[in-house]
């Protein structure tokens, strides 16, 4: 039964997974605030959310199986996506005042991101040694600590420094990295080794470069826009 749930999770993880993929450069190449910008925007937005429920329902699929490093794993990475995607979004619907609420939300979910990144890095080097999925854990836990950043930050000084434009554009940058990240870490590595024949060792690269293309884009929008 619980296998046969899994499968249809992944039918429906995949195919939305790769549409997010696809979605995430309109909305970026685009003029910004464009009725197709806003349009293709949101169908990004609703992609990623169905992409990270199904991840998180496998990942209580996994535990009643038992299968406890894959459910971490899974919801390690539904929770660090989930994140940058919902404030780029909700970041849209904060008034001139911006509430209590989204703050402390911002706080639960840095808090979250910590504690988890913190125990799946150390569950990679402890348990795997650094070594197949451990480097895998390792590399996600490792970008996750920053989120320590967060739980340090006060409502008065987070408004002073932070613009909607700019929390716009960092998670949505952010919210798509991390659906790269993860792809090449699980169905792109299979296409990159078996039919690319790209050695193991080279994985890093494909792991590495969402990330690092991701932050140099980030950092052009916000020139481009004018905010710090």
């Amino acid at each position: 039964m619980i296998e046969t749930i899994h499968k249809v999770l992944l039918m429906i993880h995949i195919p939305a997974g790769t549409l997010a993929l696809l979605l995430f450069w309109i909305p970026v190449g685009v003029k910004k605030g464009s009725p197709l910008h806003r349009k293709v925007g949101k169908y990004y937005y609703y992609c990623m959310w169905i992409v990270l429920i199904t991840s998180f329902l496998m990942c209580i699929c996994n535990l009643i199986e038992k299968n406890y490093v894959s459910a971490a794993f899974l919801g390690y990475l539904s929770v660090i996506t989930s994140y940058p995607l919902w404030y780029s979004y909700e970041i849209l619907n904060q008034k001139k005042v911006w509430t209590d609420t989204y703050f402390k939300l911002r706080k639960i979910f840095s808090y979250l991101i910590f504690i988890s990144s913190i125990s799946m890095f150390l569950l990679g080097a402890i348990k795997f040694h650094f070594q197949n999925m451990g480097t895998v854990m390792v590399f996600f836990g490792l970008l996750g600590i920053p989120a320590i950043r967060d739980i340090r930050m006060m409502k008065e000084y987070a408004t002073s420094v932070e613009t909607k434009m700019k929390m716009h554009i960092q998670g949505t940058i952010i919210s798509g990295i991390a659906a790269y990240t993860a792809f090449f870490a699980f169905g792109g590595s299979r296409f990159l080794i078996g039919v690319l024949q790209l050695d193991v060792q080279w994985m890093v690269l494909p792991w590495t470069l969402p990330t690092i293309l991701g932050l140099a884009y980030t950092r052009y929008m916000k020139r481009k826009f004018k905010v710090s």
